[in-house]
């Protein structure tokens, strides 16, 4: 443990490059924080919210070939300098460094560290400066005392912020408790066009609990939130349903309050690399000059949909306080860079899970099983020395060399996506939005990776007799009533119609339990055997991976699981759902089926164009 200044600049020397600029200022501070480290750690990598917190001056920052520059005016004095890139392993510390070229110095750097103790933690907080001139060996001594009084009350904010949200999450995320007069009442105070926004909301059938907790979000919240709306975080930190307010911001799209974007992010450091405003400005490849990577734009993970907010309702502006890269890539449990021909260690102290060990500006990565049990104890990584998978075992050493001759970036991270991510398929899923923005479409050519869907066919029995016995006139009456009635039944089952084709369906559902249970309930509409002449139809489900492709302008789905799903049409009857293995074996279908005591008749399907056999599933309505 760091116990003085003296330890820390001998384990952490200045380098003599630095040195040759000038004698430097060094300031090590100690706090203790009556906080678990796993509490602390969200609220200290967030360095530029800390910095707004204890008055620092807003920051601007720019990205050139990958690199980032930023400025602020400090005390009348402007300061610019290159930013270093950041270090930090997860609840142990972090540090970062800045280059110079105008202001009070020439150079500073810092560094956290934490150390776990019986009442909470032990904080370390170190700034090395080497000064620029009289005017900065002068004046930083007078700034850092002032710095440190500012870090005090900070840190206690802090963990006053950390226990009040932790009593507010023990009443539950949701305590807003709603009127419908309210929405008129607390209306009087908003501006003109969102009481006009509101209103018109309230007319498209959108939540009212909803609408006035947006508008409220929207005239209060902090600019960096508000920069770019992850709706799904906002479903989870509101309690509410992610369809819901969907909705709300969909049609808020349509009205003037929003506006949304399909970015393009990338795969390692999941940075934002292009916004793009339609589906169609979409491109199939990418690049990433931090993580020094071009790559495959149209993969299943590499599109999040964000909302923004409509700039005639509110003008917002990302506001930077710091670079905050840790909070930022909170995916990212350890980044460290080492000069060439040198070598560092670390200790694995992550819990159970899969991680992917890689090097910066390499597209390969090697996928790490962490235990607490089996695996490997001391570990040796330099550039292309892993294994494409391998077990470790948590608290191991790991000696990280860099044997080339140029700066390496070393990188562990979580193999998990980012849950709070709206994909594109969450919208092309979901009817409203097919209804709301029918004039969105992908790039000719461009297929995108929508992941696994769930499809469906439906299509009308005996349709060429019906005409033949009631006529063009009447027989048409009977189908478009089947098809309004489709179209509703799918859209409640929480699914999207893709396409009709002459007298069938195709439609997508998010899981395989929604689209069996779209399937009885569309059996059960058009089962009333007292009318001989009422229509009668097969439906027929698949799940599997699945593109997304424009034709005809509209938003396609394409691939093997529409052609199976459609092909299973042949050996349905009226009245009959027949579904895939894929379907039986899903955990959520399987409990359904068992508590709901339905009895299946499994058959085998001949795939013509490949001439396998595999199992089909057939039901009764």
């Amino acid at each position: 443990m760091i116990r003085s200044l003296s330890d820390f600049l001998t384990i952490y020397p200045w380098e003599p490059e630095w040195l040759a600029q000038g004698k430097p200022l060094d300031y090590l501070w100690d706090f203790e924080l009556p906080e678990p480290s796993e509490e602390l750690w969200p609220w200290l990598i967030d360095t530029s919210s800390f910095n707004k917190r204890i008055g620092v001056p807003e920051m601007q920052y720019t990205e050139k070939d990958g690199k980032l520059f930023g400025t602020s005016v400090n005390a009348g004095i402007l300061m610019e300098w290159e930013e270093v890139p950041w270090e930090w392993e997860y609840l142990r510390g972090l540090n970062n460094a800045r280059i110079y070229s105008k202001g009070l110095a020439k150079y500073v750097r810092s560094r956290y560290i934490l150390y776990p103790n019986e009442t909470g933690t032990k904080l370390l907080v170190y700034f090395g400066w080497i000064p620029r001139g009289i005017l900065g060996k002068s004046i930083l001594p007078f700034g850092m005392k002032k710095l440190y009084s500012d870090y005090k009350k900070g840190l206690t904010d802090v963990i006053s912020d950390i226990r009040r949200k932790r009593e507010y999450s023990s009443f539950g995320s949701n305590e807003y408790t709603f009127k419908k007069d309210n929405i008129e009442l607390f209306s009087k105070s908003y501006p003109t066009k969102l009481i006009q926004i509101s209103e018109e909301l309230l007319k498209r059938k959108c939540n009212p609990e909803i609408i006035q907790k947006t508008i409220e979000y929207v005239l209060t919240e902090d600019d960096n939130n508000l920069y770019r709306i992850r709706v799904k975080q906002l479903a989870k930190e509101w309690n509410y349903n992610l369809t819901e307010i969907l909705l709300v911001f969909l049609h808020g799209c349509r009205i003037g309050l929003f506006t949304l974007s399909w970015d393009v992010i990338c795969p390692h450091c999941r940075g934002v690399r292009t916004e793009a405003k339609h589906l169609g400005d979409l491109r199939d490849m990418d690049s990433c000059d931090v993580c020094q990577i071009d790559f495959d734009a149209t993969q299943a993970n590499s599109i999040e949909v964000a909302f923004h907010v409509h700039p005639s309702v509110r003008e917002v502006q990302k506001r930077f306080f710091c670079a905050a890269e840790p909070s930022t890539k909170q995916h990212i449990f350890m980044q460290k860079y080492l000069s060439p021909d040198k070598q560092t260690e670390a200790i694995l102290e992550l819990g159970e899970g899969t991680y992917r060990f890689r090097t910066i500006g390499e597209k390969n990565f090697s996928i790490a099983e962490l235990t607490d049990e089996d695996g490997i104890e001391n570990l040796e990584w330099s550039p292309n020395s892993l294994h494409n998978e391998f077990k470790i075992k948590n608290h191991s050493k790991i000696q990280m060399i860099n044997p080339t001759n140029q700066k390496l970036g070393f990188i562990i991270e979580s193999r998990k996506e980012d849950q709070n991510v709206l994909r594109p398929a969450d919208l092309f899923n979901l009817q409203e939005f097919r209804d709301l923005f029918n004039e969105e479409s992908l790039a000719h050519g461009l297929s995108l990776d929508i992941g696994v869907q769930t499809i469906l066919f439906t299509d009308i029995v005996g349709s060429t007799k019906l005409y033949s016995k009631l006529g063009d006139a009447k027989a048409f009456d009977k189908v478009r009533h089947h098809f309004i009635q489709v179209y509703r039944i799918i859209q409640e089952s929480d699914g999207a119609v893709i396409k009709t084709i002459g007298d069938a369906v195709m439609a997508s559902f998010p899981s395989s339990l929604k689209g069996l249970q779209a399937s009885q309930n569309l059996q059960e509409y058009f089962k009333d055997d007292s009318d001989p002449s009422i229509l009668k139809i097969r439906t027929t489900l698949h799940t599997g991976p699945c593109l997304a492709v424009n034709l005809n302008s509209n938003i396609d789905y394409f691939g093997n699981t529409v052609n199976l799903a459609a092909k299973l049409q042949k050996d349905a009857n009226a009245r009959e759902i027949v579904f895939t293995e894929s379907i039986f074996r899903d955990k959520e279908v399987r409990n359904y089926l068992l508590e709901n005591g339905i009895k299946l008749r499994r058959l085998e399907f001949l795939q013509e164009w490949n001439k396998e056999t595999i199992r089909i599933y057939k039901m009764k309505a």
